[in-house]
C-alpha cells in the first residue's frame, strides 16, 4: 500500500491526514460497503502539537492494536484507509464487508488501553464517497483551506454522519 498525506487547513486549524491510495483505480464498493469511524482522544496535553510527542509510544500502541483487531475481527474484509490527526485526537477510517465484527474491536481494545478515551461509529458507505474525498483532499496540495462542519474537533462529513460532538 502507498500512503500518501498531506497537511492541511480546515477552518484556521492544521490537520494532518494520510490515505492509502492503493484502492484509488478501483475500491471494492461491493466487498467492503461499510465504514467504521475509531477516535482515539490523547490523554496528555498536546500543547502546540497533534499529541504530546510524549505519548507517541501510547498513542503507536493503540493503532497497532486497533488495526491488529479490526483485521481479526473484520474476517479478511477489512481495510485501514484514512488517519486524520488534529489537535489532541486521531481518527482511524476502516471499511469492512459482510460478516465483519467490528463493533467487537471497541471493548478489546478499552481493556488493553483503559486510560485512553475511546469510540467507535459505523456507516454504509455503498460508493465510498468519503474515501473518494479524502483522496481529494491530497490533491488540494498542503496546507489549502477546507470548508469545516462548524463543529470544534469535527472536520469531515462523516464526523457529522456518525453525530459526534466537539471532540473536546
Amino acid at each position: 500500500m502507498a500512503w500518501r498525506t498531506a497537511l492541511l487547513n480546515i477552518n484556521g486549524k492544521p490537520t494532518h491526514t494520510m490515505v492509502d491510495d492503493r484502492f484509488e483505480a478501483s475500491p471494492p464498493v461491493d466487498q467492503l460497503p461499510h465504514l467504521a469511524w475509531f477516535g482515539v482522544f490523547c490523554s496528555m496535553d498536546p500543547g502546540d502539537h497533534f499529541w504530546n510527542p510524549d505519548e507517541s509510544p501510547q498513542l503507536d500502541a493503540v493503532e497497532n492494536d486497533l488495526i491488529r483487531l479490526c483485521d481479526r475481527h473484520g474476517n479478511g474484509w477489512a481495510a485501514y484507509v484514512q488517519r486524520l490527526d488534529t489537535r489532541g485526537l486521531r481518527e482511524y477510517y476502516v471499511y469492512f464487508g459482510q460478516g465483519a465484527a467490528m463493533e467487537k474491536v471497541l471493548p478489546e481494545l478499552k481493556s488493553t488501553h483503559p486510560t485512553y478515551r475511546l469510540e467507535f461509529d459505523r456507516i454504509d458507505d455503498l460508493k465510498w464517497a468519503q474515501y473518494r474525498k479524502w483522496l481529494g483532499w491530497l490533491s488540494t496540495g498542503d496546507n489549502q483551506t477546507l470548508p469545516g462542519t462548524g463543529m470544534a474537533g469535527v472536520l469531515s462529513k462523516i464526523r457529522r454522519w456518525f453525530v459526534r460532538g466537539p471532540g473536546q
